[in-house]
């Protein structure tokens, strides 16, 4: 929920209330990734955010070959943009591979991963029925499509000029996640680390730690609501 007390800006309405306290609860979670009316494949979309604090654009282009079936693990690999000149003094953007992020995920979402690719052995999890891959804004839409049906999105007016702000999105699920582990007991040095935050917001918020990635998958193991109640 948002705050009453605001602080007004020439083109924003911010509450001065804390994101945590407006973010999706776990039961809102709990219904994005385990309700059967959500189609299997938007399901696994979702359950990948909040298990695993991937970006949605890594999520988007997660590869089978990238999965680990035996061990439960998916692993990301990011792209960096990097700006280069071009004739005539324009800047042509290129994308370059950088560390990958291996990340467990839960025993069931393991089970949706086999059942969804079938037996395709390479290309793009998340494609459309001609094999296509899907696009961020279709999972936003699906996202904000179920939430509205289940009457669960929450909209609030935040921007001056009367635009409004949906609280149930991808992005939320993927920050509820790192949230709830948190407040569930886990380290929130590791969650940051999982959900790869700046080095200013590691510096501002969080002590710094290394790429553990055995303690990370041992904290989500023990305290992510996800693992904890077997969903």
């Amino acid at each position: 929920m948002i705050g009453l007390e605001t602080v007004h800006t020439t083109n924003l309405l911010h509450t001065t209330q804390p994101l945590l306290n407006r973010g999706m609860t776990v039961d809102e979670c709990k219904i994005m990734c385990t309700h059967n009316s959500i189609n299997m494949r938007e399901k696994l979309f979702f359950r990948i955010l909040y298990e695993t604090q991937l970006r949605p654009f890594e999520v988007l282009n997660l590869l089978v070959e990238q999965w680990d079936r035996n061990q439960h693990l998916i692993t990301a690999v990011r792209v960096k943009q990097k700006t280069k000149p071009k004739k005539g003094n324009r800047k042509e953007k290129e994308w370059l591979p950088s560390t990958p992020k291996t990340r467990a995920i839960t025993p069931i979402t393991n089970e949706i991963i086999r059942t969804l690719v079938s037996n395709r052995k390479k290309g793009h999890i998340f494609v459309n029925e001609k094999g296509e891959r899907l696009s961020l804004e279709w999972f936003n839409e699906r996202i904000n499509h179920y939430a509205k049906i289940m009457g669960i999105q929450k909209i609030k007016k935040y921007y001056a000029d009367g635009r409004t702000l949906k609280l149930i999105t991808c992005m939320a699920l993927r920050e509820a996640g790192e949230r709830h582990h948190d407040n569930e007991g886990g380290s929130r040095k590791l969650s940051a680390v999982a959900a790869d935050h700046t080095m200013q917001v590691k510096e501002k918020h969080y002590e710094k730690v290394g790429e553990d990635i055995e303690q990370i998958i041992q904290s989500y193991q023990k305290f992510h609501p996800a693992w904890v109640e077997g969903w």
